[in-house]
């Protein structure tokens, strides 16, 4: 958690491109949340043409969607939604019409990662203390 789904028309995006989009969406999610971010999962997908409606008719739009623990202000969601469509628009000259950028709160008692249920937003000092032992033997640290 979180997890950020990034689905393109096929052939947008080449490897390096993934690689950057990735970076970037760790260090906008990092920044604005201080989450570690060997939680931060960025999955990529294609789809071809005919897939894609828009107002009944193809279209070629890219989603970034990103599903995040609930709790955070409204603020820094906000922020975090500009901060990926900057860099969505910067990186891909994807035009911002053509890109729909969304956030999905999730209870962070409904997620598991890595065997751990997630903590509330501001208890990830507590978290990580709790779990430290087992944390280090997976190679997470906080």
């Amino acid at each position: 958690m979180p997890l950020y789904e990034v689905e393109t028309p096929s052939g947008k995006l080449n490897g390096s491109t993934k690689v950057e989009i990735a970076n970037e969406i760790t260090s906008i999610h990092r920044r604005f949340t201080g989450a570690p971010e060997a939680f931060v999962n960025v999955v990529f997908r294609e789809y071809g043409d005919g897939d894609c409606f828009v107002a009944r008719k193809p279209a070629s739009r890219s989603f970034l969607l990103g599903r995040i623990r609930h709790g955070r202000p409204l603020e820094v969601r906000q922020g975090m939604l500009r901060e990926l469509k900057d860099m969505w628009v910067r990186i891909t000259g994807q035009s911002e019409v053509d890109l729909l950028v969304s956030l999905s709160e999730v209870d962070p008692a409904m997620a598991l990662e890595a065997g751990f249920f997630m903590p509330e937003p501001g208890q990830e000092k507590e978290w990580f203390e709790e779990h430290r032992d087992r944390l280090a033997q997976l190679g997470v640290t906080g």
